[in-house]
């Protein structure tokens, strides 16, 4: 019985180890080259904008203009461009002008078009399997052995535009399932950069 506390004590202990640093995972559902019109590169410039009013933005921004830096594309995080507004309101000929005008031929827009949380109860029975999702949450609340999870999952839309055909060449969709709340998503940005970049990559866009 005392080595059972003791496995017990120490699955709970791993668990709650991930629970509170959190863990982020991203995935692309679907991608579509030629969504509008047919890329018309070499590309030279990008310019990234995440879409969403959130105090991440600009540092989600960075990771992936980091990640392209590191496939050896020039890109620059449209905070920088277009302020903290982003390009909220702005039209598309306003926006291909402005985009034209600071040299990008161009550009990455990301936007969020889902988020839910789903709530996961986690037995503390050793005997139980842990589900894949309880490494992967908000900090945890404890009812005695057991316990429950916070999962958010955010669907997004990836749309590359080619700026002289003011047109879509790209498009893709991700799925993310962040369990650390707001450290969870900084953490994850990394992760969420390289998955997309590579998946832009393997289109052959940047080349």
């Amino acid at each position: 019985m005392k080595q059972l506390k003791i496995a017990l004590t120490a699955l709970l202990a791993v668990v709650l180890s991930a629970c509170v640093s959190g863990y982020h995972d991203t995935k692309v559902i679907n991608s579509d080259t030629g969504t509008q019109a047919a890329p018309k590169g070499p590309y030279q410039s990008l310019v990234v904008g995440v879409l969403v009013d959130h105090e991440l933005r600009g540092h989600l921004e960075d990771a992936i203009v980091a990640r392209f830096a590191e496939m050896g594309v020039k890109a620059t995080a449209a905070y920088t461009v277009f302020g903290d507004k982003g390009v909220e309101g702005k039209s598309l000929d306003y926006l291909a002008k402005r985009m034209k005008e600071n040299g990008f031929d161009s550009a990455l827009a990301i936007h969020l078009e889902d988020q839910t949380t789903k709530t996961t109860e986690v037995k503390g029975d050793p005997g139980v399997s842990v589900p894949a999702s309880a490494g992967m949450t908000m900090t945890p609340q404890v009812y005695s052995p057991d316990f429950f999870v916070n999962e958010d999952i955010y669907t997004a839309r990836l749309e590359l535009w080619d700026v002289d055909q003011k047109a879509i060449v790209w498009t893709g969709r991700t799925v993310s399932f962040n369990t650390g709340g707001f450290k969870g998503l900084e953490k994850g940005a990394s992760h969420y950069a390289k998955t997309i970049t590579d998946a832009i990559s393997e289109a052959g866009i940047y080349q």
